[in-house]
């Protein structure tokens, strides 16, 4: 049976909710510890119908009147916001009427069908741009029932389309019958903080992919999604360091911290027998200690994770490779920053995907912001279009209740902001649809740094310089089809010349 994990700070967020609004719901922001628990991270209640529902305080509100729309909109939003090692989980419940958390009543039966139509709402969303992940998605979610009348707390765990018996039901198509199920779900809270390990990556893009659509109007909504596939496809084949070392897979990130500790402690101990090696080992020692002027969210002992790409003519095999033409390309160029937090019971594996997921996830919202913005996907495949998609910025949420500032615990969600936007954005965005305040002096804003105009100008130029080079190599070259008109003239003219004065030879005789 899965288990839930629950800190006091969200039973304190679930008792706020009912007693202000009588009738709540929203979304949970979990972690999957291991196969059969899950953390629960943040809850956000949905505030997108507050202003309509202000003259309706004495109105009794059910499931059945939850907007499904507007909480899968809330999770969409959410997903792109989170770290690749969290992730939407699932909806809460909080309300001030006992029968919510009641496992028989009509309410319940309710909530299986909520669940269904928003799941509906995601895989329509979601289809034109694929998944969040390099592995499978996930088809079991969390639902939480809270009622302030008796203080009792309801949980679920919801399966989509698994129940059905028939083959030609899958995970990804809904059923027709019901959508899915409610089984057991055991939880519990935990007393003391849930306690992050932070793991930052650079990604630099520098990859050039062939423009095949013949159309003379690229669509470039369709251009970008064989940049995600491609990307995809690479990160999927990728191997990720940790540490400038390869880390096998089965062991959990504690017994690899542990196993660090424990290497450093030797070097340690090395160097202060020998003070040529100290001046040698200084940065080994360092790994694992914190880090300063990397880590702002404080917490300390950041690892860093690389990841590294294989020969990319590897990736396929020799019998696939095969020469096409193609009408023009895409170059992708810049570096993407990605931090993600982890459970020490994840495995190494885990994590390696975790940070896999967090640059596929920060790629596919950076393309889906730009492209919302764009007022014609479609340009001329004989210009040079240069785009500049969003970057990302970090704000801190706490993690065991209190402010970030004052939390040494506090993980951090993320935002993107194009160039010249405010950080009021991030702050507006996070009310909206995490539940939080903060503040915009608190938001990192240089964790990605914004490209050079220069670059910009430059490409440009070379571009211009390289047509006028054309033009001019094309001005300069023999005209063999001008050349032999001007002999088919010249000869048409010697012929006109000979008849004309035959005939005045005849008509002078």
């Amino acid at each position: 049976m899965r288990t839930v994990l629950l800190s006091k700070a969200d039973e304190v967020y679930l008792e706020k909710c009912a007693q202000e609004h009588s009738f709540s719901y929203g979304i949970i922001v979990g972690h999957q510890a291991d196969l059969t628990k899950s953390i629960v991270v943040h809850l956000a209640r949905n505030n997108e119908e507050d202003a309509d529902l202000e003259d309706l305080t004495d109105v009794r509100f059910t499931i059945s009147d939850v907007n499904s729309q507007a909480l899968a909109s809330q999770w969409l939003s959410a997903s792109k916001m989170c770290p690749g090692s969290f992730d939407v989980i699932g909806i809460f419940i909080s309300s001030a009427m006992p029968e919510f958390a009641n496992e028989n009543s009509e309410e319940v039966k309710n909530a299986k069908n909520l669940f269904s139509d928003v799941y509906d709402l995601l895989l329509q969303s979601n289809s034109s741009f694929g998944v969040y992940t390099t592995d499978m998605a996930q088809t079991e979610y969390v639902f939480l029932a809270y009622s302030l009348a008796d203080k009792t707390l309801l949980c679920k765990n919801f399966t989509y389309g698994k129940h059905c018996k028939k083959s030609y039901f899958t995970a990804n198509i809904k059923c027709i019958i019901c959508g899915g199920t409610f089984s057991k779900m055991d939880y519990r809270f935990v007393e003391k903080p849930f306690e992050w390990v932070p793991l930052e990556c650079n990604y630099d893009l520098d990859d050039v992919i062939p423009i095949i659509d013949p159309a003379r109007r690229i669509n470039i909504e369709e251009q970008f999604q064989n940049i995600i596939l491609t990307i995809r496809k690479y990160l999927i084949a990728s191997e990720v360091f940790l540490q400038n070392e390869m880390v096998e897979d089965t062991i959990d990130l504690q017994t690899y911290i542990n196993r660090k500790k424990q290497s450093d402690e030797k070097l340690k101990t090395s160097s202060s027998t020998n003070s040529t090696a100290s001046g040698s080992n200084t940065g080994a020692v360092h790994m694992l200690t914190s880090n300063e002027g990397d880590n702002a969210n404080g917490s300390g002992n950041v690892i860093r994770a690389s990841i590294v790409m294989p020969v990319k003519c590897q990736l396929n095999s020799p019998a696939n490779i095969k020469v096409s033409e193609f009408n023009g390309t895409l170059r992708m160029s810049g570096t993407m920053f990605s931090r993600i937090y982890c459970d020490s019971r994840n495995t190494i594996a885990d994590v390696k995907r975790f940070v896999r997921d967090d640059v596929l996830r920060s790629l596919i919202t950076r393309i889906q912001v730009y492209c919302d913005g764009l007022t014609d996907p479609h340009v001329s495949n004989e210009a040079v279009y240069i785009s500049e998609p969003p970057r990302r910025v970090f704000f801190s949420i706490p993690a065991d209740g209190v402010s970030p500032s004052a939390s040494t615990n506090s993980i951090q969600f993320s935002e993107y902001l194009f160039r010249g936007e405010a950080p009021t954005v991030a702050v507006s965005q996070a009310k909206q649809v995490l539940d939080v305040e903060i503040d915009p002096e608190m938001i990192i804003l240089d964790a990605e740094g914004l490209p050079e105009d220069g670059n910009f100008a430059a490409r440009i130029q070379d571009t211009d310089h390289l047509d006028e080079n054309n033009r001019t190599m094309a001005s300069s070259m023999p005209k063999r089809e001008l050349s032999r008109s001007l002999y088919m003239v010249g000869i048409a003219v010697a012929l006109l010349v000979l008849l004309a004065s035959v005939a005045l030879h005849y008509i002078m005789a």
